[in-house]
């Protein structure tokens, strides 16, 4: 550098550093100084540390394509929002680089439009000299808002529009409080002033696609779907930006699919599709909207081959478990059942498969055994999902987990109707024929193990030769230990079946003999002694003893109507399941018919009668409907069940203008006064109008507590009873089964 012009310049410096300091003098020099310093240095940071946060933001952020995505990408707690705080904090005098250290991006940002603010600020008679102060505040209302601080972030932007009204940024920071007033629920406000934004000569581009933008933001939040969609539109044309575009685009197809115009949803995936700069997960999901959209439509057949080529496209990988879904969910609709399930399968196991593609995979999964009332499958399948899923209390989860329970409690059902009708058949085989029986189950049982026996040697043997490498190794899958079919090798069943034997039998010490004092013994054993006396003297397991499972057969009367009692409640309970809460109205109809024929108890025979004509009036079978209905209105013509059959219409004043949960409170509060009686009476006729729905239960057992006050113990413990034969796997029904037993 020439020495003249050195010497100039350091004399200019030294001028700014001795004159330009000062933020209370208005010079150019001073206006200068503080712009160029501000600018510069310290925002210059705080802008990067901005951009690094949104950068963030986009890496961490992932969409849920199966529902209609947010307007602005972006996680906000609700509530989150702070108190104001209307004195700027100092930053701490420590140094800059472990300032930063605990800081997050956003944090960083407003640190440095804070400390651009202190240092800069050049407020001299109520004005703002240096221009560079208004992006600061811009730039910390931002940085609040990011962190979901929406009144100070308020704050800073009023005091750009206050203070700066004919700034560069104004129109920036008019778009910024909209999205803050919008994120305050004051979505009226936001929009208003929008409106008044976009009418606005010379507006920039960019700027007019947010304000677009946030309008529909806030359109959407006060579910202004036609509104939503005429501002997005707006945003899409005058778009600058390709991200933002491509988003846009791709929520209009989804808001045209809800207002049911799968045409102009089509169109708006086809645009994205064709829009080269649109970012490509944008684009293959847009593939996808468009085959659900011929699902829709019924067409689902010209589609699978577009499907097909899209899953050989080696850029789709990372959505293969999608497109996998689909692809099943058309070979569902074709009626190729095999196929799907295969599909769903490879979307379950697909490189990178996302939890909640997991999740509706295998609930689609599960959904077809259910279908099929292949139940120990579905259950599976549905333990999948609960597994899968991050998030369990979303409605659709809270739902499947109901679902399962109620069907974890049919298997437990069936499996006690297996085994209860195994050991009446049994009973009903004289000695001889037992004995046969037994042998023959035994000798079963000895293969099995011979077989798992044989197994676990080659398993060893196979080791041996790897760890020695005279064979390679190879994955072989170790059976699972098969139990044999006998009802005391079922967990389940053995729980099951001790908490009855509990109810009817009590608390019994474990001793020999324990059921003598029952004396009506019907097997008789004199004329087996040798056989018996053989069978003890034998040094062979019990479980290979025919005498072992002899035994174990009731043989008092009280045993084997125990047995029995078991059996009917456990046919009428898991009909009423079918019937509640499945809508499996055949299932229902094919297990309560199959409980008349073993003569159930006959506190079950007009709930059997009468919940068949339900079922079959369900299934539309008329003929079948009125058959039973005549049998419980001509043999129970003064049952509650008949009533409600020949006064279906019967209904409490206004009740059928009253939500469940409403008439509920009502009847407690009629209870709580002490008038039993009408309790009984409101609850017989709330009963016909909420019957199927969940509340029902509840019902029953405040009406089984007014029976008590009204009617004694007995009453009492009858209405207990029937809520457990009915709602037995509810709340409700395991509270009455609790009091039935502390009660007896």
């Amino acid at each position: 550098m020439n020495k003249k012009y050195y010497s100039l310049f350091l004399v200019v410096s030294m001028a700014f550093l001795l004159f330009g300091c000062s933020t209370k003098k208005d010079a150019f020099i001073n206006r200068g100084y503080h712009a160029m310093t501000a600018q510069n240095n310290i925002l210059y940071n705080g802008e990067i540390a901005f951009q690094n946060g949104l950068n963030e933001i986009n890496e961490k952020y992932r969409d849920n394509y199966w529902e209609i995505l947010p307007i602005e990408p972006i996680s906000i707690e609700e509530g989150k929002i702070d108190v104001p705080d209307y004195k700027i904090r100092k930053t701490k005098k420590a140094k800059e680089d472990e300032e930063n250290k605990s800081l997050t991006p956003f944090e960083l940002a407003e640190e440095k439009a804070v400390k651009a603010i202190q240092k800069h600020s050049m407020n001299i008679g109520g004005k703002e000299k240096n221009k560079k102060i208004d992006d600061a505040y811009l730039l910390l209302g931002k940085s609040r808002y990011y962190t979901s601080r929406f009144v100070p972030a308020m704050e800073a932007f009023n005091y750009v529009i206050k203070n700066y009204p004919e700034a560069s940024l104004i129109d920036e920071t008019t778009v910024w409080k909209a999205k803050t007033n919008i994120r305050m629920q004051n979505e009226e406000t936001a929009i208003n002033s929008l409106l008044e934004l976009v009418e606005k000569e010379d507006l920039e581009e960019a700027v007019l696609e947010d304000a677009f933008t946030t309008m529909a933001l806030g359109f959407y939040q006060i579910d202004s779907t036609y509104q939503t969609i005429n501002a997005l539109q707006n945003a899409v044309e005058v778009s600058k930006n390709p991200t933002t575009k491509a988003r846009n685009l791709f929520i209009l197809g989804q808001l045209y699919r809800k207002e049911n115009s799968l045409n102009n949803s089509q169109q708006a995936f086809q645009d994205l599709i064709d829009y080269r700069k649109a970012p490509y997960k944008y684009k293959i999901h847009a593939e996808i909207e468009q085959i659900k959209n011929f699902e829709l439509a019924g067409k689902s057949s010209e589609v699978i081959p577009r499907l097909e080529k899209l899953i050989e496209v080696r850029e789709n990988r990372p959505y293969l478990d999608e497109l996998y879904y689909h692809l099943a969910i058309l070979e569902m609709e074709r009626g190729d059942k095999e196929a799907a399930l295969a599909n769903y399968q490879k979307s379950v196991h697909a490189k990178n498969a996302k939890p909640y593609q997991k999740g509706l995979s295998y609930e689609a999964s599960g959904n077809i055994y259910f279908d099929d009332s292949e139940y120990v499958k579905a259950s599976s399948f549905y333990d999948s999902v609960l597994q899968v899923s991050g998030n369990l209390d979303t409605k659709r989860i809270r739902k499947l987990r109901r679902k399962k329970q109620s069907l974890e409690s049919v298997l437990v059902f069936e499996e006690v109707i297996r085994r209860n009708d195994s050991i009446w058949h049994v009973l009903s085989m004289d000695r001889e024929e037992q004995n046969a029986h037994f042998e023959n189950y035994i000798a079963e049982l000895k293969q099995q193990e011979k077989e798992a026996k044989e197994q676990a040697e080659f398993l060893e043997d196979l080791k041996r030769y790897e760890d020695t490498g005279l064979a390679s190794a190879q994955a072989v899958v170790k059976p699972k230990n098969k139990k044999g079919d006998w009802y005391f090798y079922s967990d389940e069943t053995v729980s099951f079946g001790a908490s009855e034997f509990r109810n009817t039998w009590g608390n019994i010490t474990l001793s020999d003999n324990w059921r003598q004092s029952d004396k009506t013994v019907l097997r008789q054993t004199n004329s087996n002694s040798e056989i018996e006396k053989s069978t003890e003297n034998s040094s062979e397991p019990e479980k290979y003893q025919v005498n072992y499972y002899v035994d174990q057969l009731p043989s008092t009367l009280r045993e084997i109507d125990s047995i029995s009692n078991l059996r009917s409640s456990t046919y009428y309970q898991l009909g009423l399941i079918y019937k509640e809460q499945f809508q499996e109205y055949e299932l229902a109809a094919e297990t309560l018919e199959t409980l008349l024929e073993i003569f159930p108890e006959d506190k079950l025979v007009l709930g059997t009668y009468y919940h068949l004509f339900r079922t079959y009036e369900a299934m539309g079978n008329t003929e079948k409907a009125d058959y039973y209905s005549n049998i419980v209105v001509r043999r129970f013509p003064n049952s509650v069940f008949a009533d409600m059959i020949m006064n279906p219409d019967e209904l409490v004043s206004n009740e059928s203008n009253k939500t469940p949960e409403g008439r509920y409170r009502e009847i407690y509060f009629t209870y709580k006064s002490g008038d039993y009686l009408q309790t009984v009476y409101d609850i017989s006729k709330a009963l016909r109008t909420f019957e199927g729905t969940p509340i029902v239960p509840k019902l029953e057992l405040l009406k089984a507590y007014a029976l008590a006050k009204v009617k004694g113990k007995k009453a009492f413990l009858e209405a207990l009873d029937y809520i457990v034969l009915n709602y037995a796997n509810t709340d409700e029904g395991k509270k009455a089964k609790e009091l039935l037993r502390k009660l007896k």
